[in-house]
C-alpha cells in the first residue's frame, strides 16, 4: 500500500492499483503509454484508491500518447459501482509517461479540468496519476484548481 497526502485529502493506493502501474511501466522504447481509470471509495478523509482498469484493445496509444475508450471505460464503472452496491465508483484518470520524473503535459491538464467538469458522479474531486519509470505523479482537481503532492 501506498499513501499519499495532497494539502487535506489522504489517498491510499492498494497492493492491486501498484501491481497494475508497475506492471505498464514504459521500461523500453517500444513500449506505448497505458491508462485507464481509478476506482475506489471515500471514507472520511481517506480516497481509497482500490481498483484501476487496465487499457483495451479500444483505447488509441503510442509511445507518447494515450487516450482512453470513453465507452468501455464507462462500462468498467457501471459494473463497479453496482457490484459494489454503490461504495466503488469513478475516482479519475490514470496513465503512464515514458519519463523517469513524470510531470502532466498541458494535454494532460486539459483532460482532467475536462473530466471533472463533465462529472457526472458529482464527487468534489478527481484524481490524475502518472506513472514514470521510477516515480508516481499525483494531482487533484478540485473546484479550486489543480493540487499537486510534494
Amino acid at each position: 500500500m501506498m499513501e499519499i497526502k495532497i494539502q487535506n485529502y489522504i489517498i491510499t493506493l492498494s497492493a492491486e492499483a501498484l501491481s497494475i502501474l508497475d506492471k505498464h511501466v514504459q521500461r523500453h522504447l517500444s513500449d506505448p503509454e497505458s491508462g485507464g481509470i481509478i476506482l475506489g471509495r471515500i471514507a472520511a478523509d481517506t480516497i481509497q484508491i482500490q481498483r484501476l482498469s487496465t487499457p483495451t484493445e479500444l483505447d488509441k496509444h503510442s509511445r507518447m500518447n494515450f487516450e482512453r475508450h470513453r465507452l468501455s471505460a464507462q462500462i468498467v464503472v457501471n459494473y463497479e459501482y453496482a457490484n459494489s452496491n454503490g461504495q466503488v465508483t469513478y475516482l479519475g484518470e490514470w496513465h503512464t509517461h515514458p519519463e523517469d520524473f513524470p510531470s502532466p503535459s498541458p494535454t494532460d491538464i486539459k483532460m482532467i479540468k475536462q473530466q471533472f467538469a463533465q462529472n457526472k458522479i458529482h464527487t468534489e474531486f478527481l484524481i490524475l496519476l502518472i506513472q514514470g519509470r521510477k516515480t508516481l505523479f499525483s494531482a487533484l482537481i478540485n473546484k479550486g484548481g489543480i493540487l499537486f503532492s510534494k
